[in-house]
């Protein structure tokens, strides 16, 4: 149950499902980051874990996606752009 109030949060939130479990968010500031880490600290389950991890943009340009087909977002906006959500 609170898995799932979690994951809903995630959602409704903006953030991106980019793997089953992974979620990522992308922010403008690092104030941002903070506060929105914050905002998930209040819904964490009382088992499992949660770990939350800040990139910066030039970190995430070097992240290598390796699949067999471009998914739908990759079609839409390519694979260099970078989306706010």
């Amino acid at each position: 149950m609170a898995y799932t109030e979690l994951r809903r949060f995630l959602i409704n939130d903006g953030y991106l499902k980019i793997q089953p479990e992974v979620f990522m968010r992308v922010e403008d500031t690092k104030k941002s980051c903070i506060k929105h880490q914050n905002r998930v600290k209040s819904y964490l389950p009382s088992t499992g874990e949660v770990r939350m991890l800040i990139l910066t943009e030039k970190q995430f340009e070097n992240c290598l996606l390796c699949q067999e087909k471009p998914d739908l977002q990759e079609k839409l906006v390519g694979t260099k752009d970078i989306v706010t959500l």
